[in-house]
């Protein structure tokens, strides 16, 4: 379907995004150039403070408010313990990683409709995304309690491997919400065109659950098996990987990778706090998630 994509860039405060076909509007966003986005940035921060009462530390990330870092979303690499309680952790949390990846299978499969099941089509893909939400929010509660409770894990509080003035690498997840600073996560994620790049999060191979389709899943799983993938690491291939070949979730996946290395180069060369990684601004992020084949012209004003 042929689809042209307008960008109106006329007026000084707003940048406006559209993607149209011949019978309707497929895609709208815009951007305020007085309140640019800064989420899924990237920092080197250093920890200001920590909440015992809350299990949190309060980061200052090089703004004027200072983000909220939950003790669930710091990466065990970052806790201070000896070598060999650290190593006990990471096979812990790579046996866990294991057990939750074989049981999403699982539950995809088992969510397959039954011949005997009604299916509206209408609903399909409202229906697809929320069990996806739902799915991966559950996971990760799962995932973050068996660690915890795993090899006496559950002893540790944030006060006890987390201390004041400690560097870490951090990504904006969520804004600030009016008194509510930033929250922070030390799991990073990069977007690619096709794929997630997750470079501290050993998960292996995933699928978009927006993927529903079996011959689709499986093709891709058979791609994600045949590429190079460091244990260190893990991917989710996006739904506009659907229908792409190994070359070019291949080339997505190392040109995300080269990101990922540019980034731990700059946060190197960096002192806290400062910003290492921007996410791009619309215009950067439109051609990367909506300018595709089917679009047959670009119009800018």
């Amino acid at each position: 379907m042929e689809k042209n994509l307008y960008i109106d860039a006329s007026h000084p405060n707003e940048t406006r995004i559209v993607l149209k076909s011949n019978n309707s509007i497929e895609e709208y966003e815009f951007e305020d150039k007085n309140n640019l986005n800064f989420k899924n940035n990237i920092y080197l921060a250093t920890v200001s403070r920590v909440e015992p009462s809350l299990q949190a530390a309060f980061v200052n990330f090089g703004r004027e408010r200072h983000g909220f870092l939950a003790f669930n979303d710091i990466q065990s690499d970052y806790y201070q313990l000896p070598s060999e309680d650290k190593e006990k952790i990471r096979i812990a949390e790579e046996k866990i990683r294991e057990e939750l990846k074989d049981k999403t299978i699982e539950t995809s499969q088992d969510s397959q409709p039954s011949d005997g099941q009604l299916e509206n089509p209408d609903n399909k893909d409202e229906r697809n995304n929320n069990d996806s939400q739902i799915t991966k929010e559950n996971n990760k509660k799962e995932y973050r309690e068996k660690v915890k409770s795993s090899f006496g894990i559950k002893r540790y509080k944030i006060q006890e491997v987390i201390k004041p003035g400690q560097v870490i690498l951090i990504q904006v997840i969520k804004e600030e919400r009016g008194q509510k600073g930033a929250a922070l996560t030390t799991f990073i994620s990069l977007a690619g065109k096709y794929m997630v790049l997750m470079p501290n999060t050993p998960k292996g191979g995933g699928i978009s659950r927006k993927i529903f389709n079996s011959s689709d899943r499986q093709k891709i799983r058979n791609i994600l098996n045949e590429i190079e993938i460091p244990r260190s690491m893990g991917v989710i291939v996006r739904t506009a990987g659907a229908n792409k070949t190994k070359n070019e979730i291949e080339k997505d996946f190392q040109n995300t990778l080269k990101t990922w290395e540019e980034i731990k180069e700059n946060a190197l060369d960096s002192n806290a706090p400062s910003l290492v990684y921007e996410e791009g601004d619309i215009i950067k992020r439109t051609l990367r998630d909506t300018y595709d084949n089917d679009t047959k012209n670009v119009y800018i004003e």
